[in-house]
């Protein structure tokens, strides 16, 4: 059963503030509302008729643009599928939004590291940044280096919110017929490679400058991704992450 979505913000300072959500599928309407990157509240509503449920949705729609929210996304969703490019657009978009963020909000310093972090459930979307500054004040070196839970910045989290809100219809009881496993290795392969993408376009510099940066994909309390380092790094970064690792077994 196809369902017709909807996605509305308020911004402050250019980042999601609040969001509204409606979803109508059948004859059932679904509403969530609440301040960016939260689960917000939930409503869900029968009505007679697929019709009535179609004129409420609209009504719920029209609400919001009254109450001065912005579209920031129609859409109709196919319960057996995920797209999966879309979601590596709305998170490269939001990635190159949080560097922003965080490279405004803290000039005096050179960011040198940007991770992005979600979770074994695959329903969130974080991210992490570095500097070159806080690494060396940092007593723990190196291991403070490739573990993005220590890092100093987690500005721009709100860029994400359009993201995070695509990940929650997997895990709300919302129609969703993916395959978990499916649904999990596609996010955080989008993840990585909205990061690749970002790298390409040399967002995160060139030749020498782009060998003294770190880019990671991260998944909280697991195991690291098997080969998403190599992807998102060149050569000289994933030798000093291996000269690292070598140094705990001397």
């Amino acid at each position: 059963m196809h369902s017709n979505y909807s996605l509305f913000y308020t911004f402050d300072g250019g980042q999601a503030a609040r969001f509204r959500e409606a979803r109508v599928f059948g004859a059932t309407v679904w509403t969530a509302s609440g301040a960016a990157m939260t689960w917000g509240e939930a409503t869900r509503k029968d009505y007679a008729s697929e019709a009535e449920a179609q004129a409420a949705y609209a009504t719920r729609c029209q609400a919001a643009l009254a109450d001065g929210y912005s579209l920031a996304r129609a859409s109709v969703i196919d319960p057996a599928t995920f797209d999966f490019a879309l979601l590596q657009a709305l998170v490269a978009h939001a990635a190159r939004q949080a560097l922003d963020c965080v490279r405004s909000a803290h000039p005096g310093q050179h960011i040198d590291a940007f991770a992005l972090v979600s979770d074994d459930s695959a329903m969130t979307i974080a991210c992490m940044a570095n500097s070159r500054e806080a690494l060396a004040a940092s007593e723990y070196g190196d291991e403070m280096l490739w573990n993005p839970a220590e890092w100093a910045f987690d500005d721009g989290g709100a860029c994400f919110d359009s993201a995070y809100r695509l990940l929650l219809q997997a895990h709300r009881e919302l129609p969703f017929d993916v395959d978990f496993d499916t649904f999990r290795a596609g996010v955080f392969d989008a993840c990585i490679a909205a990061l690749a993408q970002l790298d390409a376009e040399g967002v995160f510099g060139t030749g020498a400058e782009r060998d003294a940066n770190l880019l990671l994909f991260e998944v909280s309390d697991s195991e690291p991704l098997e080969g998403a380092l190599a992807r998102l790094n060149p050569p000289a970064v994933v030798a000093r992450f291996e000269d690292w690792m070598a140094s705990w077994a001397d």
